[in-house]
């Protein structure tokens, strides 16, 4: 193959970038057939082999069904041994080639003699094009382009290793990783090799995690400079995320540094176990989720009816009767005379003193299940960790703090076990409300953007609290919006807020930016032609919307460039560019990759068979009633329905 065109003659293992693409390309995995047919051709075998008779040959040993499951049990995992290895060696050669095509718009950009802000969008294209390929998040895309980098271009031991297919890609990268950070630390090269020939030799029969502890061992074990770049490091990736349930619930992931979060983690317990008593129903862990959603709300506390236990004497008792209850742990009787304002000694026969069953104070054994339980040695704790202080809260009967089992409108609440609603947004929400199912005649659920169907029962609780709400007409059919002005550039309000339930998020391949957060941009440019209808407008966010305008050869303040030469003048960067389909918008990467749209999760409208009658019934009759007008009595006009 040497003295083909895509072949180099002088090497002959070896082939460029077009030949690999078109080998790839060709290649085809083998086809196994099923199961069924294995085991079908071993039917009229005997279960188990015949005793083998003195003298027999070894090499003629009779067939069995036993033997034959077997072999294929030993085939099987031969085959899967060849694919993991051949795994590995797919994962070296991907490498390679995010490396190569990281390379080539690095040099693509120095040809066109980009600025940096120019740059860091080439390289965001990149970014997102092989995220597109791979069906993967750009973060993940972004440290896939790291690694590739950090293995073809400074660790070629383990790019060997990887190449023979001896060692897996999750090891690979966390050997990046690791001399990654002695190279951060600016140790020399020699000291770098030999750090990763230790780790090689300890990722062999390791797996993930135990090589993953091992390493990091052995780096800050030999090399301590090298643990504050990585809590630097580490401090960098802090962030706020969210994953999105089921039955309209969601989990808030805070990643940041242990003692933030251990702090923040102190301060709601605190102030969830200074709100227990017998007023509060809910349990331990649901008033902190609470008191942490009030707080990030910038709610008060006792808005959302998280409120001290009521004073001592406020429960009808006297002060002193009011620690014992049926929750305490020491139980006061009933008081009695004291023996010694009078009466008879003890007896002086009996040794030691003598106590009446009454003057014996009894001890009630914990609820070990209760939330409120606190173990009087707590174990297992930081010693570092700095207790909690709780805000004040307002005690119960106080003027102004609602009493248990109220909302915070004031009235009771149903379907929530304790009876309280838990903290929600006081905000004006963007929500797809159905307005039979917001009048009662229909149960259709309501639509918040990210979250997907909502209970309209919440939506319900949403809408009278906001402050105010925006209208959208609505095609009562096909539940799409009525387009308004197009030939108005600016985007009206009502408009926008659609768009945010429509779009939902970022329309480029894959991005999960949400919509709320994202630029409204026109398919068709407005200043060619393009009309302000919902067809033609886009939620794109700032990245997306700036790779779609690279082609422009902008500056980062959006000014033509001109210090460049006249041959330089005809020639554009490549961008991402959107077309409109029937599916939805479709995208073209810069390599001329096509990525289709998404389908799209619509939501019809819903009627009850009544309103389907009488909706069936009303069509019917205008169309009557049109077509008598159509049959030649011009002064009949259609009655109101």
């Amino acid at each position: 193959m040497g003295g083909s065109v895509n072949f180099p003659a002088d090497r002959e293992g070896s082939s460029t970038t077009g030949a690999v693409a078109e080998l790839l390309d060709a290649f085809t995995f083998p086809t196994i057939i099923p199961l069924a047919t294995d085991i079908a051709a071993l039917e009229g075998l005997p279960d188990y082999p015949e005793p083998l008779h003195p003298g027999h040959p070894d090499n003629e040993v009779p067939d069995s069904r036993l033997g034959g499951l077997r072999a294929l049990q030993d085939s099987t995992a031969t085959a899967l041994s060849a694919l993991s290895r051949h795994q590995n060696q797919a994962t070296a050669l991907k490498a390679v080639l995010v490396e190569r095509m990281v390379s080539a718009a690095e040099a693509e950009a120095t040809v066109l003699e980009l600025d940096p802000w120019q740059r860091e969008t080439s390289r965001a294209g990149v970014r997102a094009e092989i995220a597109a390929l791979f069906t993967i998040t750009e973060g993940y895309a972004g440290a896939l382009m790291i690694d590739a980098a950090t293995l073809v271009r400074h660790l070629p031991a383990t790019m060997e290793q990887l190449s023979a297919g001896v060692l897996g890609w999750e090891h690979a990268v966390i050997i990046a990783e690791e001399t990654s950070l002695l190279r951060a630390a600016h140790l020399p090269q020699n000291v770098i090799d030999a750090f990763e020939e230790v780790l090689l030799g300890k990722a062999e029969h390791a797996t993930l995690h135990s090589f993953r502890e091992k390493a990091r061992r052995a780096r800050e074990r030999a090399y301590p400079e090298t643990l504050v770049p990585k809590t630097r490091q580490a401090y960098e990736r802090r962030q706020l995320g969210i994953s999105r349930s089921r039955d309209g619930m969601a989990w808030l992931n805070l990643y940041g540094p242990s003692p933030t979060i251990e702090a923040i983690w102190t301060q709601c317990t605190a102030t969830a176990q200074a709100a227990q008593g017998p007023h509060e129903n809910r349990t331990l862990t649901q008033l902190r989720a609470d008191i942490a959603a009030a707080l990030l709300l910038c709610q008060t506390l006792e808005t959302n009816n998280i409120h001290a236990p009521a004073p001592a004497g406020d429960s009808g008792g006297s002060g002193s009767d009011s620690l014992a209850g049926p929750g305490s742990w020491f139980s006061r009787v009933e008081q009695e005379p004291d023996p010694c304002q009078g009466g008879a000694f003890p007896d002086p026969d009996r040794l030691g003193p003598r106590f009446h069953p009454w003057q014996v104070p009894v001890f009630d054994d914990p609820d070990y299940q209760d939330p409120g339980f606190k173990e009087p040695d707590p174990r297992n704790l930081p010693d570092w960790q700095v207790p909690g202080q709780p805000p004040h809260l307002t005690p119960v009967g106080i003027v102004g703090a609602a009493g248990p089992g109220t909302s915070q409108n004031g009235t009771g609440v149903t379907g929530f076990g304790c009876g309280v609603w838990p903290p929600l947004p006081q905000v004006t929400p963007i929500l797809l409300v159905p307005a039979l199912s917001l009048l009662g005649f229909t149960d259709e659920p309501a639509w918040m953007p990210g979250a997907g169907p909502i209970s309209i029962e919440v939506a319900k609780y949403l809408t009278a609290n906001a402050p105010s709400f925006y209208r959208v007409l609505v095609d009562p059919i096909s539940n799409q919006p009525l387009d308004a002005a197009p030939d108005i550039h600016r985007v009206t309000k009502a408009m926008q807020t659609r768009l945010l339930m429509r779009d939902e998020y970022c329309v480029f391949p894959g991005c999960t930016a949400r919509a709320v957060n994202c630029e409204t941009d026109h398919l068709h440019a407005f200043a060619t032609g393009g009309p302000t209808t919902y067809d033609n407008l886009e939620s794109l966010c700032r990245l997306h919307h700036r790779l779609k305008h690279h082609k422009d050869d902008r500056t980062r303040n959006g000014h033509v460039r001109t210090e460049q030469s006249f041959a330089r003048q005809s020639v554009h960067p490549r961008a991402w560019s959107p077309r409109k389909t029937e599916e939805g918008i479709e995208w073209t990467s810069p390599t001329g990759h096509q990525h289709p749209p998404e389908q799209p999760d619509t939501q019809p409208p819903v009627y009850n068979e009544t309103l389907k009658t009488l909706i069936d019934a009303t069509l019917k009759a205008l169309q009557q009633r049109q077509g008598t007008t159509k049959d030649g009595d011009p002064d009949a006009h259609p009655k109101a329905a």
